[in-house]
């Protein structure tokens, strides 16, 4: 049984972004160096404050990244899904972790501490120049996220936000369909758009009304995905 749980992590691993290309015995050294685990949802991995001695692949499932106002409000920065990777930025700075990670559905991953990682990025420079690029790339998303919330009104914010969505976790049905294989409540949706839970229900209700999009097993599903992209186009 080890064996086979070793082979499926090490399948799982070679899909992760950072990692692709290396050599199975390389992946098989950083599995080896790492330690595995496996949370259910809504687990919390590390909270906002903690000291930052890991960096997580994600193997499998899917986590949100999160912080609290003053006031005790939700903000999600980010979901990510397999092959992503985050507790990066303290290994770098040496200081807290800046957000709170949860799992939105039982998930995977293997953590690695810092001075671990820090030798994988000596041993191997594409490592080092893809962690570059996602990093630049997260600096570009958050860019953009800001341009939304200072130009783009709460509709246009959380169509765009859920043709994202859509395009990572859709699930494509017989009849173009796509139904976006993961629960979020109203208000943890909101809290990734920045909007108010009642203008979320308020745009839900008027799309499902149109027969945009309509729910499933408390799943999203986009049953005329082209109108709302073409939604985002006006909008925006």
């Amino acid at each position: 049984m080890k064996n086979k749980i070793e082979f499926v992590d090490l399948e799982l691993l070679s899909r992760c972004w950072l990692l692709k290309g290396l050599a199975r015995e390389a992946l098989a050294g950083i599995l080896a160096s790492g330690s595995r685990k496996r949370v259910d949802a809504k687990d919390v991995v590390f909270n906002r404050g903690d000291p930052g001695n890991d960096i997580y692949f994600l193997l499998s499932g899917g986590v949100k990244v999160s912080t609290l106002s003053r006031e005790g409000k939700e903000i999600i920065f980010d979901v990510l899904v397999a092959g992503d990777f985050f507790g990066d930025m303290s290994l770098f700075d040496d200081k807290p972790r800046t957000g709170t990670v949860t799992a939105l559905v039982p998930s995977a991953f293997l953590s690695m501490g810092r001075a671990k990682f820090l030798d994988l990025l000596e041993k191997y420079p594409a490592v080092s120049i893809r962690l570059i690029k996602t990093l630049t790339e997260r600096l570009r998303l958050m860019d953009s996220f800001l341009e939304d919330v200072l130009f783009l009104d709460a509709e246009a914010r959380l169509a765009k936000r859920v043709v994202a969505l859509s395009r990572i976790f859709g699930q494509e049905g017989e009849n173009g369909e796509i139904r976006i294989d993961l629960k979020m409540s109203q208000q943890e949706m909101a809290n990734l758009v920045g909007i108010a839970r009642e203008s979320v229900n308020k745009h839900f209700k008027g799309w499902e009304k149109s027969g945009v999009i309509g729910l499933e097993k408390g799943c999203l599903v986009l049953q005329q995905p082209q109108m709302l992209e073409l939604l985002v186009k006006q909008l925006s």
